[in-house]
C-alpha cells in the first residue's frame, strides 16, 4: 500500500533526520576527544581533564586535523597520530605548559617534529578560516578562547548547508538553531549561538 504524505509532513521528516544527524555529530566529536585523551594517558601517562561540554569543541577541531594526517601520511602509526593530536589539543585547549612541553619532548624523541609542525600549521589554518567566515557574518570575538569555542561548528557545516537547501520556514530554522545551542551545554550564550547558526544557514542559502 502506498502512503501519501503532505509536503509539510515530508519536511518534518527531513528536519527530524537532520536533528538526529546533528546530535550524532556532537556525540562523535565528544567520543573522539575522549579517545585521544584516554589513549594518550595509557600510552604516555599524561593526564588531561576537560569539561564534558568542551568535548564537542575539542573533537570538532582536532578531528579534521587527525583525518588530514591519516590521509596525508599513511606511514604514521595510530600511536603517532594520537600523540600529535594530543599535542594539538594541549596547544589550543590547555594553559599547562609543563604538560605541553612533556608531549613536545616525546614528539621530538620519536622524530615526529616535522609532522607535528605541519599538523599545527593546518590547525591554525582551520581556526583562521572558521574565524574569517564567522567575522564575515559580523560575529565578533572578545578573546582567543572565545574564537576557539566555535570550532564545534566545523563538522556541522555540511549539515547546515543541507538544511539551507530545505524549504524550511523561519520557525523551523529557529528550532534547529536552538537545538544546536542546547547540545553545546552553554559554552556560548544560546541566543548568540542561535543567531550565528541562522546567519550561517542564510549565507548558505545565498
Amino acid at each position: 500500500m502506498n502512503v501519501v504524505i503532505t509536503e509539510s509532513q515530508y519536511l518534518q521528516i527531513l528536519r527530524e533526520n537532520q536533528e538526529n544527524e546533528i546530535e550524532q555529530t556532537f556525540s562523535n566529536s565528544k567520543e573522539f576527544a575522549k579517545k585521544i585523551v584516554s589513549d594518550a594517558k595509557k600510552q604516555y601517562g599524561i593526564d588531561f581533564s576537560f569539561l564534558t561540554t568542551w568535548g564537542s569543541v575539542i573533537g570538532g577541531f582536532v578531528g579534521p586535523i587527525t583525518n588530514y594526517m591519516e590521509g596525508k601520511y599513511p606511514n604514521l602509526s595510530e600511536t603517532d597520530i594520537t600523540l600529535i593530536s594530543f599535542g594539538i589539543i594541549l596547544t589550543f585547549f590547555s594553559s599547562n605548559k609543563e604538560k605541553l612541553n612533556k608531549v613536545l619532548q616525546i614528539i621530538k624523541d620519536k622524530k615526529l617534529v616535522t609532522f607535528f609542525d605541519r599538523a599545527l600549521m593546518k590547525s591554525y589554518d582551520l581556526r583562521d578560516a572558521l574565524v574569517g567566515f564567522l567575522e564575515s557574518l559580523n560575529v565578533t570575538f572578545s578573546k582567543v578562547s572565545n574564537m576557539v569555542a566555535y570550532t564545534f561548528l566545523v563538522p556541522l557545516m555540511p549539515l547546515l548547508k543541507d538544511i539551507s537547501e530545505m524549504d524550511l520556514d523561519q520557525k523551523q530554522i529557529e528550532f534547529i538553531a536552538m537545538g544546536i545551542s542546547h547540545y553545546t551545554g552553554g559554552i556560548i550564550a544560546s541566543n548568540l549561538l542561535s543567531t550565528v547558526v541562522k546567519k550561517i544557514i542564510k549565507r548558505f542559502k545565498s
